[in-house]
This record gives C-alpha cells, structure tokens and sequence, in this order.
C-alpha cells in the first residue's frame, strides 16, 4: 500500500506492513504520536471485549497512535471521534453505501443495518504519560458470516471502492475530526455530529449487559458520551458500557 494523499496532507506517518499480528499492538510499541500502521492482513486480530477479529486481505487494518492527546478520562471520547471519522470516509468514498449508514453507540459503523467495520481503542501509560491508540477494521472487499451482528462490506454496494482509497479518505476524517474535538474541549460538538448520524434515536431498544438485557427508548447521549434511556416506567437508565440492538428498525437484518 501507497502512502495516501491523505495521510500527507494530515501530517501522519505511516507504517504498511503485508502480514503483522495486531495493527494496535505494533502502534503502541512504536511509541510515535501521529503514526497510522496498516497491514495487508492481521494474524492475531481481536475486537472488543478480547473477540478475534476476522482479518483476511482485501480489507482496511489500520491503527493510530496518538501520544498525550488529551486527559486520560477523556479517551472514552475517541469512540465517538473514530466512529465520525470513519463513517466521513464512507461518506466521501462510497456514495451507494453512504446512502444507508448509521451509527450504532458507541462506534459501529452500520450499512442498512449491517455492520461495516469495527474500532477499538486502547490505551496505554508509559513514562508518566498517556496514549491511545485506535484500530479499524474495515471490511472492504469481504466480511465475515456468522457473527453475533450481521456483517456487510463496501464492495457489496459501491463495487469500485478499494483499501486505498479509503484509507486516504480515513486519514482526511480523521485529522478534522480530532482538530475538531480539541483534546476533548470539543466534544459537544463530536457528540452533536455522531447524534445527527445515530441508529434508533427515539425509537425503542436492546441494551445486552452481563447482568441481563434491558430495554426502553433510546433519548440522548448525555455530556459525557453515555448513552440515556427511557424504560417503560419512565425511568431514566444510564448505559455506559453494553451491547445495543434496534428491534424492527432494520426489517432486512437479523437483529430484529
């Protein structure tokens, strides 16, 4: 892979790997602020919550590593920024597809209710201070089948989209995003943008925590990023971690 007009537009440095085990892992121990590394395929993937993530070639494998990028209880905002920059370069790159994205809380990116890609951010201390990095699969050419969400690709809608071209796209997302957000002095702004692309806002949902699902309509994200729901005893609920599905918004996915 070419080193994108993009990344040198946004002042990036970039590492292309073929094969490399985690995208994240390799970012981290560079140690290098700015610093995206790519990979033709990932040997040792994973999602959140430690899940293996399927990493076969033809698809999008990028990390950024971002040094001090703010307070530490800010990192939690990257979601959110990552999930913006992300669904900016579907946006600017596969117009079919964009025509029915949406954004699932915190950072899935959906394609009529599939979902496209996954980010995952890490953070790490080391000489008293802070860094994050944050990964992105994105599936391009293919996607996984069988998973606990059901998955789709670019390529299935906007046949001439390739990995990079989006990752030129991506890495343009990514620097208005984060100029925008301010070391989180911004994030009213980030949370209003991500809120404008939201799935099943005011509309009823499935929130699948450890303790057993709860369910109710889906109001706001407060200050903080968390997610507020409505239950049928007009409670107000506070979700700040879990596992949300959207019953009957999708009538041509399974998560219904």
């Amino acid at each position: 892979m070419k080193l994108g007009a993009g990344a040198q537009a946004a002042g990036f440095r970039h590492l292309h790997f073929d094969s490399i085990g985690s995208t994240n892992i390799e970012a981290l121990q560079r140690g290098q602020d700015r610093l995206w590394v790519t990979a033709g395929e990932q040997v040792s993937g994973k999602g959140r919550r430690g899940r293996p993530w399927s990493s076969p070639r033809g698809n999008l494998y990028a990390s950024l590593l971002l040094v001090d990028p703010a307070e530490p209880r800010r990192a939690a905002d990257l979601c959110f920024v990552a999930a913006l920059a992300l669904s900016d370069a579907v946006i600017a790159t596969a117009p079919r597809a964009a025509a029915c994205l949406a954004l699932k809380w915190p950072n899935d990116v959906l394609i009529g209710g599939a979902k496209l890609a996954g980010i995952l951010v890490e953070g790490a201390h080391a000489g008293g201070g802070f860094s994050a990095v944050i990964g992105c699969g994105v599936n391009i050419a293919s996607h996984p089948e069988g998973t606990p969400y059901p998955a789709t690709h670019l390529a299935a809608s906007d046949a001439a989209i390739n990995v990079e071209t989006f990752f030129a796209a991506l890495t343009d997302g990514f620097a208005r995003r984060l100029e925008q957000w301010r070391r989180g002095a911004g994030f009213a702004a980030i949370r209003e943008a991500w809120l404008q692309r939201a799935a099943g806002l005011g509309r009823r949902i499935v929130v699948r925590l450890p303790s057993g699902d709860i369910d109710g309509v889906f109001e706001a994200l407060d200050a903080e990023g968390v997610l507020i729901l409505r239950d049928d005893a007009g409670a107000r609920r506070e979700v700040s971690a879990g596992e949300i599905f959207f019953p009957g918004l999708f009538p041509n996915s399974s998560d219904s």
